[in-house]
């Protein structure tokens, strides 16, 4: 699946920029992309000066005018009319697809109809680059709230290609209506996770493995999930650093953790749920590894340290507190001894989504 940049509002921050640069790996003037305007066109609020405002740079959600190598534009209600062939070699050529706003599930419709839906699984090596209704798009539905157009179903049924649905623009000064209490009300009708985002966050998504990248606010609404039959898994020792991981999963800003291998009885998979237990071993959080693997201590990345959602400022500061938990009395009395820790000790690296609360 291609690795998604999900925004409110554009590459409008550093911190969004440098996610994108993440993503890409490769500077943005050796990039090529494609824009999608089409989303547009659905909105009830669509003027005929918006689609030339987002592929001119004009819009003020910035994503063509980032300075990439060349920009083209690939219009969905006009793939149908276009042999399959010459459309799909447009979109392999490219490095990223810019998905501009506009209504969510037009956006999605045309997607579907247009064949693109289709062809992102295949798309692997390339970046999903989005702002508003188009990251709305991606998601599993937009709620009630959003719907404008309607789609022949009726529902607000969008892509699926994400676990969560998306509310953007939160506390903009142009809609008032688009609160944070206007959002968990919006969330608590919803079956999914949902993420309530401001116009300087963004959500990056990579195999599966969600992170949160902002220079402004956010939350993430849970719904309640069931847990019977779950294995249980708990966070560390019963005390301040459980209740803080677990806090941590609940509010959204801890989607990784990483452990030694020699703990596991048998080692997870990507798909499996866990029940997450709190200092009294009650049941607080429902969560699903979404990728697992067996890595060098030396090879944790930057991307993953700030997964961990604990606050490093840095790799070194994150391999100092998980060595200093793998020498701790509780993993010694557990392996029978103190792990030799260097950069190729195996550790199990861990990326996760909540699926609820309990």
């Amino acid at each position: 699946m291609m690795k998604l940049l999900l925004t409110s509002a554009g590459v409008n921050n550093a911190s969004i920029h440098e996610a994108l640069l993440g993503l890409l790996g490769k500077p943005i003037a050796e990039a090529t992309a494609l824009c999608i305007p089409t989303g547009m066109y659905g909105s009830p609020w669509a003027r005929p000066a918006g689609a030339w405002e987002f592929i001119a740079g004009k819009s003020g959600q910035p994503m063509t005018e980032l300075g990439w190598k060349s920009v083209g534009i690939l219009e969905l209600t006009a793939l149908p009319g276009i042999d399959r062939d010459r459309w799909t070699s447009w979109v392999e050529q490219a490095d990223v697809l810019l998905a501009g706003g506009g209504d969510g599930l037009f956006m999605a419709h045309w997607m579907c109809e247009s064949g693109l839906a289709a062809l992102l699984p295949s798309l692997n090596d390339k970046v999903w680059l989005s702002y508003s209704g188009g990251s709305m798009a991606m998601t599993p539905g937009i709620g009630d709230e959003f719907i404008g157009w309607k789609p022949p179903s009726g529902a607000d049924e969008a892509l699926g290609v994400v676990g969560f649905s998306i509310f953007p623009h939160v506390d903009h000064p142009d809609l008032p209506e688009n609160t944070m209490a206007a959002a968990e009300t919006w969330a608590a009708a919803l079956p999914n996770p949902a993420y309530a985002i401001d116009d300087a966050t963004a959500i990056r998504v990579v195999d599966g493995a969600v992170d949160v990248i902002t220079e402004g606010h956010w939350r993430l609404f849970a719904p309640v999930a069931p847990v019977d039959g779950l294995p249980v898994l708990e966070l560390a020792a019963p005390g301040p650093l459980r209740d803080s991981g677990l806090a941590a999963i609940l509010d959204g800003t801890k989607t990784a953790m990483t452990g030694l291998p020699a703990l596991h009885e048998s080692l997870p998979a990507a798909g499996d749920r866990f029940c997450v237990v709190d200092s009294n071993g009650d049941p607080a959080a429902v969560i699903e590894m979404t990728r697992v693997a067996t890595e060098p201590l030396g090879s944790v990345t930057a991307a993953y340290v700030h997964a961990e959602g604990r606050g490093y400022p840095g790799i070194a500061a994150w391999r100092a507190a998980h060595e200093e938990f793998f020498r701790s009395d509780i993993v010694t009395e557990t392996l029978g001894h103190t792990p030799d820790l260097t950069d190729e000790t195996p550790v199990l690296t861990q990326r996760f989504v909540l699926i609820g609360r309990v």
